[in-house]
């Protein structure tokens, strides 16, 4: 037999580790709402039974106000499961019990699931599920995903609850709010389209203003979205009582997360805390693993050398040694680097720093008319910048998603950091940690200053606003920390395999023919046609060639500089040779905003359509211009 079983539940409170304990899945678990907004499925066989277990983004609530909501409610109204698992944290007991109000007017057997018991135990929470389970008329399993705690007991209520025949299980609101919803589900038993629809769960989705519910059945009263506010509180309010009678505190103390808390989100500590441990994080991934980086580097050197000594035709030995070594060993030897910045970020996000650092930023995101949520998309960008617009599906205002994505491109991803490191160690190796620290935060402020001038300019509006659950702090775990940096890691190296190797190849190929001088190759043609739009910038022809190919990938400008200026000798010197430190620096600045990489432009257009990406492209290079030739003559007057 097969069976369908769906998990919902609030961000952060252990649903997807939880889907991992239950499927053997490997799903990394991330520490914020908005982030995660994918439906994943996984499939567990238990005694006879064939359990799908399907994993819904974290919401608090089943409205259509944001993304994640949406696909939460949508898959719930339109796929049914077979038995719905409602997640709750027992240590945040009543926003889980909420969600589980609104889930029980499904018409669908549920069984709430309480996890992460073990850490209420160390607080000196007692829950008494018998007492709870009467209260709810639902079953109550106490789990712990973290110590497998539950999770036996969860599969056999499973299997149980499937036998069983299906009760309905009503909360009760007071009498004007039940009279306006038998008069709204009257209105609508008399449409057959909405008769496979839960009747009550649209009623009182109407009175609270639901956007989808209300265009679904249209207007049929007056009261639409009018008691949004009263039926919370109603709810709440029974909530509270039954909390009263299920669950007992031993201890109360000043605990070490309220402390580490008062001064991580501190209006006057805060912030300064977070540019420390950013500076620490830069500094480790760009000084600390740099022998890592010399080692790699050397192995290709030494490959290169080889394959030009040892193979006799001159043509096949260039494009082994110069085309695909040199060209992809140029990328592969900032791994240490890139590993390390996602090692230490997720360090901070596993910890549960990272949502105290949206918080924090919150203040600031507010007055530019953002929302903490922004921040998030814009925290994500520093990994890749495409996960990082999908996540903007989580912000619910169509105004500050739209900023938000043409912004997000103006953070400095993981793509560009080859290029800055390459650039530093040549132009400023004594600072180079300083120097790129100084760019990330350039690229913060850009990416603030484009949203003001994006508001004021294209979409005035009111600020948005962050509900954010700050997790619990927690020791990080080898694991978790192995599967965040591979599962962010693994896409330089397959870039490196892919996108980078063909345009290496193809680099080649354009720098070699027709006369085997790259001066006088096919790719001098592009560059000098080019060079006359980026002179005033200081760029040769070879630079702008780069540049034009890095729009493929970020790094495909480390390669095409090797590919450029390697036939002077070592291109490290060649390029020194080429530009002045003032220009370098200009060059860092114009990498750092200037076009985003194809699949970042696949991804707006997907989001917001092909005409955003162009303005996406003509915005960036724009600013990038800009602000590459102030930084030349600001430069130019001082040296």
């Amino acid at each position: 037999m097969s069976l369908r079983v769906a998990l919902c539940g609030n961000p952060n409170v252990g649903k997807t580790s939880l889907f991992n304990a239950l499927t053997g899945l490997r799903q990394y678990t991330a520490n914020w709402a908005g982030v995660t907004v994918d439906i994943k499925e996984g499939i567990r066989n238990w005694k006879g039974m064939q359990i799908t277990f399907t994993d819904l983004p974290g919401t608090y609530s089943l409205s259509s106000f944001s993304l994640d909501e949406k696909i939460a409610r949508d898959y719930l109204l339109y796929n049914t499961p077979d038995i719905l698992l409602v997640v709750a944290d027992s240590l945040s007991l009543k926003q889980g019990l909420y969600l589980f109000l609104e889930a029980a007017e499904l018409d669908v057997k549920i069984i709430l699931v309480v996890n992460a018991i073990d850490e209420a135990k160390k607080s000196g929470i007692h829950i008494d599920r018998s007492e709870l389970s009467k209260h709810l008329g639902v079953p109550v399993i106490l789990t712990s995903a973290v110590t497998g705690e539950g999770i036996n007991e969860l599969l056999d209520s499973i299997v149980k609850v499937a036998a069983d025949q299906k009760k309905t299980v009503r909360f009760a609101l007071k009498k004007e709010i039940e009279d306006e919803i038998e008069e709204i589900e009257s209105s609508i038993q008399s449409k057959p389209e909405l008769r496979t629809f839960p009747v009550r769960w649209l009623s009182i989705k109407y009175l609270e203003g639901d956007p989808d519910t209300i265009k679904l059945i249209g207007e049929i009263s007056s009261k639409a979205g009018a008691l949004r506010e009263e039926i919370a509180r109603e709810k709440y309010k029974h909530i509270d009582l039954i909390l009263k009678e299920v669950m007992n505190f031993s201890q109360q103390k000043f605990s070490i997360s309220e402390a580490l808390d008062h001064v991580l989100t501190h209006k006057y500590t805060g912030i300064p805390v977070f540019l420390a441990l950013m500076y620490i994080t830069f500094t480790f991934s760009f000084e600390i693993v740099q022998p890592l980086s010399d080692l790699i580097e050397n192995a290709f050197n030494l490959i290169a050398d080889t394959l030009r000594h040892t193979i006799g035709n001159r043509l096949v030995a260039s494009l082994l040694a110069d085309g695909i070594i040199s060209g992809i060993g140029s990328v592969l030897v900032f791994i240490p680097n890139i590993f390390g910045l996602f090692l230490i970020l997720g360090i901070m996000e596993d910890s549960g720093y990272l949502p105290r650092a949206a918080f924090v930023v919150d203040r600031i995101m507010y007055k530019l008319k953002l929302s903490g949520r922004s921040f998030m998309s814009f925290l994500l960008g520093f990994g890749c910048t495409v996960p990082a617009i999908m996540s903007t599906r989580g912000i619910s205002d169509s105004r500050e998603r739209t900023i938000a994505v043409l912004s997000v491109p103006f953070i400095s991803c993981s793509a560009r950091l080859p290029v800055y490191l390459l650039i530093a160690s040549i132009f400023f190796d004594k600072n180079k940690g300083l120097i790129v620290f100084i760019v990330y935060l350039l690229s913060i402020a850009v990416t603030l200053i484009s949203s003001v001038l994006l508001n004021k300019i294209l979409f005035k509006g009111q600020p948005g606003f962050l509900i954010l659950e700050l997790p619990r702090y927690r020791m990080p775990k080898f694991k978790n920390l192995a599967l965040y940096v591979w599962i962010r890691g693994k896409h330089f190296l397959i870039k490196a395999g892919t996108i980078i190797f063909v345009a290496s190849v193809l680099l080649w190929i354009l720098s070699y023919f027709p006369s085997m001088n790259p001066s006088e190759s096919f790719a001098s043609y592009i560059g000098k046609f080019l060079e006359t739009i980026l002179r005033p910038l200081g760029f040769d022809w070879r630079i702008s060639t780069s540049l034009i190919f890095g729009v493929a990938a970020k790094e495909v400008i480390v390669s095409a500089f090797g590919m450029f200026f390697g036939h002077e000798g070592s291109f490290r010197i060649a390029l020194a040779n080429s530009i002045d430190s003032v220009t370098a620096f200009s060059l860092l600045i114009f990498i750092m905003a200037y076009i985003p990489c194809f699949a970042t432009l696949g991804s707006i257009s997907s989001e917001l359509g092909k005409k955003y990406a162009l303005i996406s492209v003509i915005y960036s290079f724009s600013i990038a211009y800009l602000l590459a030739y102030i930084v030349r003559l600001i430069g130019g007057i001082f040296l």
